[in-house]
């Protein structure tokens, strides 16, 4: 009877800190994060790993396949690394300053191992694994591990793998809690599999520290200075300030950041911009954005700078650098006249929509 009993590994890698990232955080954001993070996870599944569930925060995954343990540690080691490659991106690239993107550096991520019976569920054309050791591992995310990241085995994958306690680095728990017999478990600190993450070097690390302003505008928009950059720099709202727009596509499952890239359309003309990190000019808040594609001009960059007046009240600075092609140095006036009248009808949207949504909040 036994051998026509199916046996496989129950994976959970499971991003701790998320309940209280959710909670005190923008919540728009922290789902992007989250989204991106479990996108990350699932792009290093090296094991072919089956995807069961995604449970908010965690990945419930599974292989019919025997699987040693050497492959479980590349399969830790890979997705532990990536994940925390992905975080070090909302240190050195995010552009917003929201408690989400301000935070999630310091997520954390375990991993929760398990061998045991493996059933199925089936409703309509859903098939899903069912029972007491889907059950098991559940439980196992509940635990007396005194660390924010570690890989456990429950007991019997432990000793499935042949594993020792005194030679594999694992420490013994007990958890009296549990009504089920996978006790103890054992745990490892995953700082053994961290590899050192070199720091990216952007394309933007090319930009000219004294880049010459070709063209400011500037005017002050009755307009919290938070409100005011969350409208600049969410790719939603753009087509709502600035009506040039036929269209503008962009990834709306991940949070703009320098090197984000969004295509904007007028009408056959389509324009690929990229967030660029602002070094040279001061300010409280700033986002920026530079295309190639800009009729006229070799290339082209904006940088919008924010300094907030009072409480209700923004100064914003919009400074246009612009590399004129030879047919626009001929025509060099009417373009800069265009760009500065498009900028003049783009901050009197932003004032507008700004205090419409500060009127339905409140």
């Amino acid at each position: 009877m036994d051998a026509l009993i199916k046996k496989a590994f129950y994976f959970i890698p499971d991003i701790s800190g998320f309940s209280g990232f959710l909670e005190n955080t923008t919540i728009e954001h922290s789902i992007h994060i989250i989204s991106e993070l479990l996108e990350i996870l699932l792009d290093n599944n090296i094991l072919n790993l089956k995807l069961a569930e995604i449970e908010g925060d965690a990945l419930f995954m599974y292989s019919e396949k025997d699987i040693k343990y050497n492959q479980i540690e590349e399969q830790t080691s890979r997705m532990l690394n990536a994940f925390r490659n992905h975080l070090q991106k909302y240190e050195t690239q995010r552009i917003c300053n929201c408690g989400a993107c301000a935070t999630a550096i310091d997520l954390k991520i375990k991993f929760i191992v398990h061998f045991g019976r493996l059933d199925f569920i089936h409703v309509k054309n859903i098939k899903k694994p069912y029972g007491k050791d889907v059950n098991r591992i559940h439980r196992l995310l509940k635990n007396d591990v005194p660390l924010n990241e570690y890989l456990l085995l429950s007991n019997p994958t432990f000793y499935h793998f042949n594993l020792n306690a005194e030679t594999s680095g694992f420490i013994k728990l007990e958890n009296s809690s549990y009504d089920i017999k996978i006790l103890p478990y054992f745990y490892k600190d995953l700082k053994s599999y961290k590899l050192e993450i070199p720091r990216e070097k952007l394309e933007n690390s090319k930009i000219e520290l004294k880049e010459k302003a070709d063209l400011t505008i500037e005017k002050k928009l009755a307009v919290p200075i938070e409100n005011l950059h969350n409208l600049i720099r969410d790719f939603r709202y753009r087509k709502l300030w600035d009506e040039s727009l036929t269209d503008i596509k962009f990834d709306g499952a991940k949070v703009n950041r320098l090197g984000s890239r969004h295509i904007c359309i007028i009408g056959d003309l389509k324009m690929n911009f990229k967030t660029i990190e602002n070094r040279q000019y001061k300010a409280e808040q700033a986002y920026g954005e530079s295309t190639e594609n800009l009729p006229m001009t070799k290339a082209y960059k904006f940088y919008i700078l924010l300094d907030a007046v009072d409480s209700n009240t923004t100064n914003v600075r919009v400074i246009n650098i612009i590399k004129l092609t030879w047919l626009g140095w001929l025509m060099k006036k009417p373009v800069f006249k265009k760009i500065k009248k498009n900028w003049a009808g783009k901050l009197k949207n932003l004032e507008e929509l700004g205090q419409k949504f500060q009127s339905n909040s409140t």
